[in-house]
C-alpha cells in the first residue's frame, strides 16, 4: 500500500518534467513560426536569459534543501515550515524583479549585450510568480499528490505555450504574448494560494528559516557554479555580437538534447540514495541501468543529427536553419552527459568535491568560451561547452577511481559507452559541420 503512492508521485515527477521542458520547445517552434518576426524573438529570449540569470544564484539550491529539511521535522512543524519556504521564495523573488525593475535601462545591456525592452514591466511580473511559486511542486510530491502536481503542470506550462502562441499568432507581437503571460501569473498565484491555504501554518519562526538556508548553502554554491557555465555563454554571445537575431540563433541552436538530459538526471538522483545504502548493489544497478540509458539515448542523437536541418528548417522556418550546424555540436554532449560519477561522489558524502571540479569546469569554460568564439564563432561556443563538461566528468572518474577506490568498471559498460561514442562521433563527422 505504500509502495502505490510514491510510484504515483514519481511518475507524476518525471511528467512534470517532460511538461517543462516540452512547453519551452513548443513555445520556442509556435514563437519561431509565428509573424512576430527574429528580432522580436531575440529580445524575448534576452527577458528569458534574464529570467534564468535572477533564479540561477539561489532558487535551485533551496529547493533541493526543501525535502531533506522537511523529513526531518515532526509532523506538527511541516506547516509551518511550508509557510515559510514559500514566505522565503516570494520575498526573494519579489526583492530581485524590484532590483531589475528599477535598474530597468541597464539590466538588458549589461547582462546580454542588448538595448532595453519594451514590456519589461509585464515579463517581471510574470518572473515573480513564476519564481515565488516553485515549491509548489515539491509540496505536492511531499503530500502525495501527484494528480494534483500534473493538473498544476498542465496549467503551468500549458498555460505558457497558449500565452506565448495566441497573441503571437493573432497579431498582437511580442508586448500581447508578454500581458499573456503576466496574466497567467495571476491565475498560477491564486492556484498555489487555494493550493497551500489548508496544508501551511503561517507562523514565524527564525530557527527555521537559519537551518534551511544553512542546509542549501552547498547546494546554492555547486548549482551557481553549473548555472554560471551556461549563463556565461549567453553572456559571451550577446556582448561579442551585440545583435538580437544573432542571438535567437544562438539560443534556438545551444540546447542539448532534453531526453539525455531528463534521463540521466532522474536515473543519477535514483541511484544515489541506492549507491549510499547498498553501494555494491548500487554501482552493479548504476553499470546495468547505464547500458539501458545508453540504449535509449545515443540512438535518439544519433538520429538528431542526420534530421536536425531538416527539423530547424521545418519547425522554426528557415531563418533558424543555421542553428541547426550548432544544435548538432550540443549533441556531443550526450558522451559525458549519460557518465553519473557525480551520483557516486554524493553517496559517498563527498559533495565539496564537486564544487571544486565545477570551479575548474568554470574556468576552463571561459577561458575556452573567449578564445573559441574569437577563432570559430557561435560553433566556438558550443565547443567550448563541450570540452568543459567532458572535462568535469573526467575529473570525477579519476576522482571515484583514486580517491574513493571504485574503479570504472564497476560503475559503467566501458564497452557500449565506447561504442556509441564511435558511432555518434562518426555521425557528427559525416553531418554534423
Amino acid at each position: 500500500m505504500r509502495r502505490g503512492p510514491s510510484l504515483s508521485v514519481a511518475t507524476a515527477l518525471q511528467v512534470f518534467q517532460v511538461l517543462r521542458i516540452g512547453s519551452v520547445v513548443l513555445g520556442s517552434i509556435l514563437l519561431a513560426r509565428s509573424p512576430v518576426g527574429i528580432e522580436a524573438i531575440g529580445r524575448f529570449e534576452a527577458m528569458l536569459f534574464v529570467g534564468t540569470v535572477a533564479a540561477f544564484f539561489w532558487a535551485n539550491g533551496l529547493l533541493q534543501g526543501i525535502i531533506p529539511q522537511y523529513n526531518r521535522l515532526a509532523e506538527a512543524e511541516r506547516p509551518v515550515f511550508l509557510f515559510q519556504v514559500f514566505a522565503l521564495f516570494g520575498l526573494v523573488s519579489a526583492a530581485v524583479c524590484v532590483v531589475f525593475w528599477a535598474a530597468r535601462a541597464a539590466v538588458l545591456p549589461v547582462l546580454t549585450g542588448l538595448s532595453f525592452a519594451g514590456g519589461w514591466g509585464w515579463f517581471l511580473l510574470h518572473l515573480w510568480v513564476q519564481l515565488a511559486t516553485l515549491p509548489l511542486e515539491h509540496a505536492y510530491a511531499l503530500r502525495g499528490r501527484g494528480r494534483a502536481l500534473l493538473a498544476w503542470g498542465t496549467l503551468s506550462f500549458g498555460g505558457y505555450v497558449a500565452a506565448i502562441a495566441v497573441p503571437a499568432f493573432a497579431g498582437w507581437g511580442l508586448g500581447g504574448s508578454l500581458q499573456a503571460l503576466a496574466a497567467l501569473g495571476g491565475v498560477r498565484l491564486l492556484w498555489c494560494v487555494a493550493a497551500l491555504w489548508p496544508v501551511v501554518q503561517p507562523a514565524w519562526r527564525p530557527l527555521f528559516w537559519q537551518r534551511y538556508v544553512r542546509f542549501s548553502a552547498p547546494l546554492v554554491l555547486n548549482l551557481m557554479v553549473g548555472q554560471a557555465i551556461v549563463l556565461f555563454d549567453g553572456w559571451l554571445v550577446g556582448w561579442y555580437y551585440g545583435d538580437e537575431a544573432t542571438f535567437a540563433l544562438y539560443r534556438y541552436g545551444s540546447r542539448e538534447l532534453p531526453l539525455a538530459l531528463a534521463l540521466a538526471s532522474g536515473l543519477g538522483t535514483a541511484l544515489t540514495a541506492r549507491i549510499a545504502a547498498d553501494p555494491v548493489a548500487g554501482l552493479a544497478e548504476m553499470r546495468s541501468e547505464g547500458v539501458r540509458l545508453f540504449h535509449r539515448v545515443f540512438p535518439v542523437s544519433i538520429a538528431l543529427l542526420f534530421a536536425s536541418p531538416w527539423l530547424f528548417r521545418t519547425f522554426f522556418g528557415p531563418a533558424f536553419e543555421p542553428a541547426a550546424a550548432l544544435f548538432n555540436i550540443y549533441l556531443l554532449l550526450t558522451l559525458s552527459r549519460v557518465l553519473l560519477p557525480n551520483a557516486i561522489v554524493l553517496a559517498y558524502g563527498h559533495a565539496p568535491t564537486l564544487l571544486k571540479v565545477g570551479l575548474s569546469e568554470l574556468l576552463i569554460k571561459i577561458a575556452t568560451g573567449v578564445l573559441f568564439i574569437h577563432l570559430w564563432g557561435l560553433p566556438g561556443v558550443a565547443w567550448s561547452a563541450v570540452l568543459s563538461f567532458f572535462w568535469e566528468k573526467m575529473a570525477l572518474v579519476w576522482y571515484v577511481q583514486r580517491r574513493l577506490g571504485v574503479s570504472v568498471s564497476e560503475w559503467l559498460d566501458v564497452h557500449w559507452w565506447a561504442t556509441y561514442s564511435l558511432a555518434l562521433g562518426l555521425a557528427w563527422a559525416l553531418v554534423g559541420r
